[in-house]
């Protein structure tokens, strides 16, 4: 059995719940190995095998990739929360961990009024946590996919030029990293250029690049499931004195964020002091966003790198660090890298260029 399925078992214990059921496909894969495209049921108890079901056009993939489960086919004819109902009482189950964030609320009354389950206690929480540290494993993928990223920083770095629409940088830079061996991209590649580059979620879109355009380029690849994030901006052609001015406020900010994740540090006390510097240079007001956020199976968990939060850094959290200045009218700076936590510190993932004219 997994050591995350252990870890999770011991926390059923110390939450005095008999039971566990993972609705959440991400949830599923992450105990399992199985990705289903449509829906896969996965009950953990604290003491035996998880037990998953999975539908029928799905069950041969299921048997070839699951791992550490019992696995069950449910045909199109078959009730499958019948046959969990008769696996709960089997065990003499009375409160049941569900994933109540994630779960629709048609399957909630359901489970509740249409066949009545055991006590359901929200467990959302419970997996969140535990997937916020990662195994070896989990920190090998997310390396080779920020590997892929980079190679898609270099490709839109390549393919940007005078006159060329965004969505076409965005073309070839997806293509560069399925290329490099990405399985897919985690979020809509955004090539956000000139006062379009003032957007923080500015996807890309038919806008023609031209010559003096800041130029937001931030992209992800996946690799075993994993995502990486990473955001690089660059000018076309020679910066104007304020746009260097801007680069250089965000790119130093971004790194000495980095210098200060630690583990034991507060999430939110290093947004405070990023803040802190861009109220000084007066850009403070023009940073819309939370400074980082964590990656792994979602290309954003936790932990949150925010004012808001309530994480503390520890060993092997792989989270984000991204400043980002956006002027109307002016155009935009985002500096985003993918980082691991160790106990010696921070070490960078995501190894693209901090290029700035290109």
């Amino acid at each position: 059995m997994s050591e995350r399925i252990k870890e999770f078992q011991k926390t059923l214990q110390k939450k005095e719940l008999d039971a566990y059921l993972v609705t959440n496909t991400t949830n599923v894969y992450y105990f399992t190995n199985f990705f289903s495209r449509s829906a896969a049921y996965l009950e953990i108890f604290p003491g035996s095998t998880p037990h998953l079901y999975v539908p029928e056009l799905e069950y041969e993939e299921a048997l070839s990739r699951a791992k550490f489960c019992e696995i069950s086919k449910v045909e199109k004819q078959s009730d499958v929360f019948q046959e969990i109902k008769k696996d709960l009482e089997t065990v003499q189950v009375k409160k049941l961990g569900i994933e109540e964030t994630s779960m629709n609320v048609k399957t909630y009354q359901d489970l509740v009024q249409k066949y009545n389950f055991p006590k359901l206690e929200n467990g959302s929480d419970l997996i969140d946590e535990l997937r916020k540290i990662k195994y070896k494993d989990e920190i090998d993928k997310i390396k080779k996919a920020c590997q892929m990223a980079d190679n898609g920083i270099a490709k839109a770095m390549e393919a940007i030029e005078e006159g060329k629409a965004e969505v076409q940088v965005a073309g070839e830079v997806e293509y560069a990293m399925r290329k490099a061996g990405s399985e897919s991209i985690p979020f809509d590649t955004i090539i956000a250029s000139g006062y379009r580059s003032a957007f923080p979620h500015g996807t890309s879109s038919d806008k023609k690049i031209k010559q003096g355009d800041l130029i937001i380029i931030d992209l992800g690849a996946k690799y075993g499931g994993y995502a990486s994030d990473i955001t690089r901006t660059v000018v076309l052609g020679a910066p104007s004195t304020r746009q260097q001015e801007l680069f250089d406020t965000v790119l130093n900010v971004q790194q000495s964020a980095i210098k200060a994740c630690l583990v034991g540090e507060k999430a939110m006390d290093i947004e405070e002091q990023v803040r802190k510097t861009l109220t000084e240079r007066k850009y403070e007001e023009y940073f819309v966003h939370s400074l980082g956020h964590g990656v792994g199976l979602d290309v954003h968990e936790l932990p949150y790198v925010s004012v808001k939060s309530k994480d503390v850094l520890v060993e092997n959290n792989v989270f984000t660090i991204e400043p980002g200045v956006y002027i109307p009218d002016f155009g935009g700076v985002r500096i985003e890298d993918t980082l691991v936590l160790k106990k010696e510190g921070p070490k960078i993932l995501t190894r693209a260029k901090y290029t700035f004219e290109i």
